[in-house]
């Protein structure tokens, strides 16, 4: 039955008819998709014997080769995500100066996981980058390839359950001068592989990312700081709220390099999610 109700039509998707054709080329099937109603909470469980696993890639030291500088700071980063998400019950791994085949193989190693006693999944990725890119040590991968690994098609123990994805990197090189102001379910459900991701990027799509050498970046450091004050009361996207709220106001860059003095930012907060996340039961 669909969505609209009984004889109502069939549903489509909003695209360009392709012939039956994939953008890629291949073949695809009609596919009816039925979006069943069950009585549920919109509140992820926590009744799990652990709350998840932590991971965090901090890169620091870069090849020579690819000419990118070192990322002083990060390792005050790392340590301050640690000691929060450890605080909150998680079981945290960093990992330092990862190529992207130590990355791929880091990942891909905890997607092959057994989730089925963990009511979550975080991931911490600090190091440079560019829009829809994360840059290992030596050379650059797409992010989406490192996030698809936990799509519910290739990580069935994680079905239902939020990925949380927090990026710390570049993801262009514009720069914002700012402006000023006055002011548990019954029964089977299907889900898209792609739901229950969370995304906070650092900075929006194609601005720079901020990161100060002695305190760390400035998204970690309100990140760290909010989760703190929030973590234990709040659902997880007012906190998130407050995270974008905390860099945009408090934050401005100080620096002698010409046109980089005085700049702002704003993270970018991409939610999949299909209930509220908290930290606690």
């Amino acid at each position: 039955m669909s969505v609209n109700g009984p004889g109502s039509g069939e549903d489509s998707t909003d695209a360009k008819q392709s012939g039956g054709q994939r953008s890629d080329g291949s073949s695809v099937d009609p596919m009816d998709v039925d979006a069943k109603s069950h009585s549920h909470s919109f509140r992820y469980s926590l009744d799990f014997p652990s709350i998840g696993q932590c991971i965090i890639i901090n890169n620091k030291n870069f090849d020579r080769k690819t000419g990118m500088n070192q990322r002083n700071g990060t390792d005050v980063d790392a340590a301050n995500m640690m000691k929060v998400f450890s605080k909150l019950g998680y079981k945290v791994k960093v990992y330092n100066d990862q190529t992207v085949d130590q990355i791929v193989h880091v990942l891909t190693a905890a997607s092959k996981e057994d989730h089925s006693s963990s009511a979550s999944f975080i991931c911490v990725l600090l190091s440079h980058g560019d829009e829809g890119i994360f840059f290992g040590t030596d050379s650059s991968v797409e992010l989406k390839y490192l996030t698809s690994l936990f799509r519910g098609d290739r990580c069935k123990s994680l079905v239902g359950k939020p990925k949380l994805f927090f990026i710390q990197a570049c993801r262009g090189t514009d720069l914002d001068a700012g402006i000023e102001t006055d002011s548990g379910e019954e029964g089977t459900t299907k889900i898209p592989v792609e739901a229950d991701f969370l995304y906070a990027f650092s900075t929006a799509p194609g601005y720079y990312s901020w990161r100060n050498t002695m305190t760390g970046s400035w998204f970690i450091q309100s990140l760290c700081d909010m989760i703190c004050k929030y973590g234990k009361e709040l659902e997880l996207q007012h906190i998130m709220t407050r995270v974008n709220h905390k860099v945009a106001v408090e934050f401005e860059s100080i620096s002698n390099s010409p046109g980089f003095h005085a700049k702002k930012q704003i993270p970018c907060i991409v939610s999949m999610l299909t209930k509220e996340m908290y930290f606690v039961p």
